[in-house]
């Protein structure tokens, strides 16, 4: 007896199959893993999927199971067409969740020489590899059952085992690509008109084990192949771009193949973050011997919907969504689907042998709170307020759990969310985890959760309703609300009518939510002798200004308006630091800290700023600290500006009136309770 059996991998995959196969018949089996695979559909040795082979008008039919109805009729079995990306359900063919698989006749019309029969999945987990037996008849053999059932074996009933086939690799990736090809080493299989696959699920610890497979192919000795095509078949040039990380350990691979118009994007915004992002994201979520994976693709689809989606190491974005999201929460979308490569959670199937099921609300809630109180903690993602409150449960999912991890993390143990990604890895999730990290069943710190959410609404609730307005006394004393706290009356942009979207009001906040289309707002009266009062806060690495005597005739506000500088003086990257007259006065050095003098809050914190403006004295003030004093127009004032980038500017502050102006092109900030009093120039 003879047989052989040859092995092909898609470096850098280790993959071992298990292979029973009949005398005389060789199996190829290919594997492409999730970060090499492509709708190419190109393995080393086994063939590419054909668009012309004998099973295109073969009549395939169900003997036992049920289709899947998430997935492709049969038809997708023999169309000739592959599916473009690794999770495209309907463009794949796959029996019902949660069943054992079932049997598909290929009825080919007649018999014919048959030279191969190739089979192709495409699934990131378990739904990719390949688990069957392959039999074929001539249909004449006494007793023939064309459409035997599960439990009667095929060979008593006119049928011969042609191939046992079994593609699940013994260690490594668990999905990607799989092609099986199986031939004669004399050059046919035989004269078949029949082919009966009967098809097992690849795993029985969830219901998801159902191969996707996406093409089937019987290909005789004397027709021409033609290779098969994607269903979406990309048009143009290929867009791909292979960002480095952490020195090269990591390669981040962002694909726009089918979306050029999000290329430039991808390129300028996204490529920094997952370049920055993924090596802390690997840090964040270690566990006992783990390496997270090296090889990631980000993959933007022209007809995905929804907003994104990973399986295994394999992004998908959906650049509908995507591209209203540019300016917002594009990016945070991709830092939450990395987290999902990295938690990986499905490997527990192979190094536990009785795992448990992490539930979907923690996994998606640790990656909420990755991005919402880590990655972009200013923009309060993950708030629960009055408004949203009554959806507060543990296991809400998403931004809500996200919210609980994050209280469970300031209130009871800041390494908790590392230690439950690390249990869901190795498949030892269990609440009882809970009570032994904090004491405390997890509904327990569900109820207590919740009650620190509705004693904190009421007390914002109080503080809120003090935002915004001047007591009786202010009013005595002269002064005026220049923002009411509801909309943006009495604001404009520089040298327009309206405001740009950039600026929105949300919470009795004036935000600078998108600093690309924002510009600098200005107070629709000028002023010309006051003191300015305002609360301000800016996000990680942020910079804005409070610009004032800003007059139409320069080509921005500062080009006439002296600044008061706002950054986060942490992060940001322009040396003139927070509450500085930019380019001109900065305080002195702090005896405490033998450094520039800094009263500002950390990120996220409100500060509260004080600007004096009359021609005696010009003041500046942060949260109660005096940072230094200056006199405009005088001679060392003009020596300043004089040596300054502004003595190039004839304009700069040489006008005693104009717009107070609040700075929008450097990042995202905050105001607040912002009042003025207009004081009248000595005699």
């Amino acid at each position: 007896m003879k047989y052989k059996t040859i092995f092909t991998v898609a470096a850098p995959t280790v993959l071992i199959f298990a292979m029973a196969c009949q005398a005389e018949i060789k199996t190829v089996a290919g594997h492409n893993g999730n970060e090499s695979a492509t709708f190419d559909f190109k393995f080393k040795n086994a063939p590419q999927p054909s668009r012309n082979d004998a099973a295109t008008k073969a009549t395939f039919t169900i003997v036992d199971g049920r289709r899947d109805r998430n997935g492709g009729n049969l038809d997708k079995l023999h169309d000739g067409k592959v599916p473009t990306e690794e999770d495209q359900p309907s463009e794949n063919f796959f029996f019902n969740a949660g069943t054992e698989g079932g049997r598909l006749l290929i009825d080919l019309g007649d018999a014919i020489e048959i030279k191969q029969v190739n089979t192709y999945s495409w699934h990131s987990n378990t739904r990719g590899p390949q688990l069957y037996k392959l039999y074929a008849s001539n249909g004449k053999a006494d007793g023939f059952n064309q459409q035997p059932k599960n439990g009667t074996d095929p060979q008593t009933c006119g049928w011969k085992l042609i191939a046992n086939v079994d593609t699940r690799p013994q260690e490594g990736t668990v999905g990607g690509q799989f092609a099986v090809s199986i031939s004669d080493s004399d050059g046919t299989i035989g004269k078949y008109q029949y082919l009966l696959f009967d098809i097992s699920a690849t795993e029985q610890s969830d219901p998801f084990g159902n191969t996707f497979f996406n093409e089937i192919d019987v290909v005789d000795p004397t027709s021409e192949v033609v290779a098969a095509v994607p269903v979406n078949q990309p048009t143009g040039e290929v867009q791909r771009e292979i960002v480095e990380a952490d020195g090269g350990t990591y390669q981040i691979t962002i694909e726009t193949t089918e979306t050029p118009d999000l290329t430039e994007w991808a390129h300028k915004e996204l490529a920094p973050v997952v370049q920055k992002w993924y090596p802390k994201l690997v840090k964040m979520l270690p566990s006992e011997g783990y390496e997270a994976p090296t090889r990631v693709s980000i993959a933007f689809s022209a007809s995905m919907q929804g907003v994104a989606a990973t399986g295994g190491t394999r992004v998908r974005c959906a650049a509908r969504w995507f591209r209203r999201e540019l300016q917002g929460e594009a990016k945070g979308a991709v830092v939450h689907e990395l987290v999902h490569v990295v938690q990986n959670y499905s490997i527990a199937r192979r190094t536990n042998p009785n795992p448990t099921r992490t539930p979907g609300w923690l996994v998606e809630g640790i990656a909420d709170y990755i991005r919402w109180f880590l990655y972009e903690p200013e923009t309060h993602g993950a708030e629960i307020t009055s408004r949203n409150i009554s959806q507060a449960r543990y296991n809400g999912n998403y931004r809500i759990s996200a919210n609980f991890l994050n209280w469970a993390t300031e209130t009871y143990d800041k390494d908790i969310v590392r230690k439950l990604n690390a249990a869901a890895r190795e498949g030892n999730y269990n609440e009882d985890l809970w009570t032994k990290l904090t004491g405390h069943t997890v509904q327990e710190l569900g109820d207590e959760w919740k009650a620190s959410l509705e004693k904190k609404i009421a007390a914002d609730a109080a503080a809120d309703a003090k935002l915004n307005i001047l007591t009786d006394e202010e009013k005595a004393v002269g002064w005026k609300l220049l923002f009411n706290g509801n909309n943006l009356d009495g604001w404009h942009n520089f040298k327009r009518d309206d405001v740009r979207p950039g600026w929105q009001v949300r919470n009795g906040a004036l935000i600078c939510v998108d600093p690309h289309n924002a510009g600098d707002l200005c107070t629709k009266d000028q002023y010309d002798w006051f003191e300015l009062q305002i609360d301000y806060s800016i996000s990680e690495a942020g910079n804005s200004g409070i610009m004032y005597h800003a007059t139409d005739k320069g080509g921005a506000a500062w080009a006439t308006g002296p600044e008061f500088q706002l950054e986060d003086n942490k992060k940001a990257s322009d040396p003139v630091r927070c509450g500085w007259l930019y380019a001109l006065y900065q305080p002195p050095i702090d005896p405490k800290t033998g450094k520039t003098l800094d009263a500002t809050k950390p990120v996220g914190q409100w500060n509260h700023i004080r600007l004096l403006i009359t021609p005696e004295k010009c003041e500046h003030d942060i949260n109660g600290v005096k940072y230094f004093d200056y006199v405009l127009g005088s001679d060392d004032f003009k020596r300043r500006v004089a040596k300054s980038k502004f003595g190039n500017m004839p304009l700069f502050a040489k006008s005693d009136i104009g717009y107070i102006a609040l700075q929008g092109d450097h990042g995202q900030v905050s105001f607040r309770n912002i009042k003025i009093r207009p004081i009248h120039a000595k005699k």
